[in-house]
C-alpha cells in the first residue's frame, strides 16, 4: 500500500537484505548493492540506525575467525556506509533473500558460543566452569572449592605449600586446615593466604575483589610477595578487599551473611556498586556476551539481590530499576545496554 509507513521490523529485515546482497560473488551486483545500500539508508534516519546495529552484528561475527562468503558481506556493509548518499526508492525484500541471511548466522552461532562460554583459558585450566555454571570441587587437601560462571582455576601442591591460581571468575573458598602447608589465593594483582577456613575471591577486568565470611586472610600484593616482604594487611571475616592496577584499595565493611546466602541461593549481592561492575559479573553467567560502554554507564549505582540464574529476567529488572537504560536483545544471547536516546 502507498504511502504506509514501514514497522521497525521491516525495516530490520530491509536491512538484513541487504547486507546478503553486498556478499554476491559477482563483483557487478556488488557495486550495485553498495550504491542502492547507501540510497536506502539517506531515505530514512532508522534506516541508518537499523543498518549500523547489523553493522555491528556483523562486525563482531567476523572477530571469530568466519568464512571468506560471511567476512565479504560484512566488509562490504562497513564499506558501502561510508560511500556516498542519494535519495532513491525503498526495495521490498523476499522470503529467499531473508532465508540466506538466517543460514549465514546460524552457522556463525555456534563458534561465536563456543568461544563465549568455553575460552581457551578456561579450557587449559585445571578446573573451570561455563556460563550459567556452579561447580563444586573438593581439592586433593580436602578443602571446599565453588567455581561460579564462567571462572578458572588452576591447582599446585608441594612439600610446603598449596596454591590456587585464579586465572578469571569468582569462587568461594572454605579451606582444609594443613599448618605445614599454608593456602594462597593467587592472582597476577595480589597473593591472599588464608589464615582462616571461608572467603570468595573474583578476578576480572583487571580488578580482584576478596569477600570475608570468616576469620581472616592475609594480603600482599605483587611486588612483596616476589621480594619476600612479610608485610601483609589483614583482612577480617565482615570485610571486603578491592584490588586494582594501583594496588589495595581501602577496605571496607559488608554483609557477610547476605554474600554468603547469595552464594548459596545463586544470587549476586552488591551495595552501591557501578553498573559496570554489576554487568561485568552478570556476564559470566549470561550465555551470551553483553556489550556496553563503560564510561557511559560509569555513574549508575545499584544496590540488591540479583538471580544469576536467570541473567536476561535480571537484566529487565535492572532496566525497570532505571530507565535511563536501553537493553536490546538478539536471540535470547546477545545484549547491548545503553543509554536511551536524548528525548526519550
Amino acid at each position: 500500500m502507498s504511502g504506509e509507513v514501514p514497522s521497525s521490523a521491516e525495516i530490520a529485515r530491509e536491512a538484513a537484505a541487504w547486507i546478503v546482497q553486498l556478499g554476491s560473488d559477482d563483483a557487478a551486483q556488488r557495486r550495485q548493492a553498495q550504491q542502492g545500500f547507501a540510497q536506502w539508508q539517506a531515505l530514512d534516519p532508522r534506516h541508518a540506525q537499523a543498518a549500523a546495529r547489523l553493522q555491528a552484528f556483523v562486525a563482531q561475527v567476523q572477530q571469530l575467525g568466519s568464512g571468506p562468503g560471511e567476512a565479504r558481506a560484512a566488509q562490504a556493509a562497513l564499506d558501502a556506509a561510508r560511500g556516498p548518499r542519494q535519495a532513491a526508492s525503498r526495495r521490498r525484500i523476499t522470503a529467499r533473500v531473508g532465508g540466506a541471511l538466517a543460514l549465514v548466522v546460524l552457522l556463525a552461532l555456534p563458534a561465536w558460543l563456543t568461544l563465549h562460554n568455553h575460552p581457551p583459558a578456561l579450557l587449559w585450566s585445571d578446573m573451570h566452569a561455563s556460563s550459567g555454571q556452579w561447580r563444586e570441587r573438593r581439592l586433593s587437601d580436602g578443602s571446599q572449592l565453588t567455581l561460579s560462571g564462567v571462572s578458572a582455576v588452576n591447582w599446585r601442591v608441594s612439600d610446603d605449600s598449596r596454591v590456587l591460581e585464579l586465572v578469571r571468575g569468582s569462587i568461594l573458598v572454605e579451606v582444609a586446615r594443613d599448618a605445614a602447608r599454608p593456602f594462597y589465593v593467587q592472582t597476577p594483582l595480589g597473593r591472599i593466604r588464608a589464615l582462616g577456613t571461608r572467603f570468595a575471591v573474583s578476578y576480572d577486568n583487571g580488578q580482584v575483589t576478596l569477600e570475608m565470611l570468616e576469620s581472616r586472610v592475609a594480603v600482599q600484593t605483587p611486588q612483596q610477595w616476589q621480594s619476600g616482604s612479610d608485610a601483609a594487611l589483614v583482612v577480617q571475616a565482615g570485610q571486603r578487599l578491592r584490588l586494582g592496577g594501583e594496588g589495595v584499595a581501602a577496605v571496607e565493611d559488608m554483609d557477610a551473611q547476605g554474600v554468603e546466602q547469595g552464594w548459596r541461593r545463586h544470587e549476586l549481592v552488591v551495595q552501591d556498586r557501578p553498573l559496570p561492575e554489576v554487568l561485568d559479573q552478570l556476564a559470566r553467567h549470561h550465555p551470551g556476551p553483553i556489550r556496553f560502554d563503560r564510561a557511559a554507564l560509569a555513574d549508575i549505582r545499584v544496590s540488591g539481590v540479583l538471580p544469576l540464574d536467570d541473567t536476561a529476567q535480571t537484566l529487565r529488572l535492572l532496566q525497570r530499576s532505571f530507565p535511563q537504560l536501553r537493553m536490546r536483545f538478539l536471540a535470547s544471547r546477545w545484549v547491548w545496554v545503553d543509554l536511551q536516546p536524548v528525548g526519550f
